[in-house]
């Protein structure tokens, strides 16, 4: 693998080694001294490090390693359901370098690679049971799974916890996305209009009761209305009546028949509100027809 630099290798420099070699001092916080290059297997030096020791180990290299914790964001994409889309996953973990010696001898893994195929394997198998129209709870499922790996990492000398996990559809999926979100939503738009439409009544005297109710018009003032609107529809029924007839649609029998019921209801509202509106037009229908059958 090739050689790149490692943030953690806070220095390399070359060590002097002799008869009586200078032991590193050590006690630096959120640091680790490493000496290599030598004949015998890399050593931590601590306190209990000495003279001989590193005589005898004929060590030329002095390495400096942080072990302060520090956060590794991680990225990469993971598939869903639809299997031509996929989830961009984004992975918070908190690092440090638990074991320096099998740290140095990893150097050169490339740790964004390294923890991307470490959790991809248990991320893809959650994400592919997700749609990316619908990923509630796949943020927990994920957190929960990274969380309860081993956060000692042997085989890299690295001890990590996960601090957050978040997938989100990709680029790819953006457009459908978006699209479907707008298809829901218009959905969800003419679904609450014909809710509304429903509550709202088509008839024009439970509309004035309701106003009544509101506290918006007196009850004479309702019945007013009331009885303005059917003397208005009432007409509105002769003139049509009037048309039929005068395109021999309807006979001056059959047109009195269509008229009188419309009539008495008139009459109806009338006696209810015990009030008389004054009409622009003669009510008597009967003698209006029967004049014309005489004819």
């Amino acid at each position: 693998m090739d050689q790149f630099q490692n943030k953690l290798i806070v220095k390399e420099e070359a060590y002097e080694n002799g008869f009586f070699p200078k032991v590193p001092k050590v006690g630096k916080r959120g640091a680790a001294l490493i000496l290599s290059g030598g004949c015998n297997d890399d050593i931590v030096v601590n306190e209990r490090t000495t003279s001989k020791q590193i005589r005898q180990g004929k060590y030329t290299q002095l390495v400096e390693i942080s072990t302060v914790p520090y956060l590794k964001e991680i990225r990469f994409h993971s598939p869903s359901r639809e299997t031509h889309y996929f989830f961009d996953v984004y992975v918070k973990a908190v690092i440090q370098v638990n074991d320096p010696l099998i740290f140095y001898d990893n150097r050169n893994i490339d740790v964004d690679a390294y923890f991307e195929n470490l959790f991809s394997l248990d991320v893809r198998r959650i994400t592919r049971g997700y749609s990316i129209l619908d990923f509630e709870g796949m943020d927990v499922e994920l957190t929960n799974k990274l969380s309860s790996y081993n956060t000692v990492d042997e085989s890299t000398g690295f001890k990590y916890q996960i601090s957050a996990v978040d997938a989100t559809p990709g680029e790819n999926a953006q457009e459908y996305v978006q699209k479907y979100g707008k298809q829901m939503l218009d959905a969800e738009i003419k679904k609450k209009a014909r809710q509304l439409a429903d509550i709202y009544t088509c008839s024009f005297e439970d509309a004035i009761k309701t106003e009544v109710a509101e506290g918006k018009l007196t009850e004479i003032e309702a019945i007013m209305k009331i009885q303005e609107y059917n003397n208005l529809h009432f007409q509105e029924q002769i003139r049509r009546l009037d048309e039929m007839r005068e395109k021999d649609l309807l006979t001056d029998s059959e047109a009195r028949r269509f008229a009188i019921p419309a009539l008495g209801n008139l009459e109806a509202t009338k006696t209810i509100g015990q009030v008389e509106p004054e009409t622009p037009q003669d009510l008597e229908v009967d003698e209006f027809y029967i004049e014309d059958e005489e004819k």
